[in-house]
């Protein structure tokens, strides 16, 4: 028996905005701290905010619960679904 799976419609990535991040917070360790969660699509901060994007949904859902209001570098990360396409 020859079974043939349907093909799943590809799901856009999650977009999360990041704001209140440090200025001495380096991007690479927002993306660290991010990737914790799932895998990162893209991640762009500049001038104490940015979007991290994960590939999954679910990620993305993981990381707002544990990050949000999470104190990194001295300031409490506001963490929430980003809104519209960046």
């Amino acid at each position: 028996v020859h079974h043939t799976e349907l093909a799943q419609p590809r799901m856009p990535p999650a977009n999360v905005y990041v704001g209140n991040i440090a200025r001495e917070s380096q991007p690479s360790d927002i993306e660290k701290l991010f990737s914790k969660y799932g895998h990162i699509v893209t991640c762009k901060i500049k001038d104490g905010y940015g979007f991290v994007e994960y590939e999954y949904e679910r990620d993305a859902e993981d990381a707002i619960r544990a990050l949000d209001g999470y104190d990194f570098d001295g300031s409490r990360l506001r963490v929430e679904f980003g809104r519209g396409k960046r």
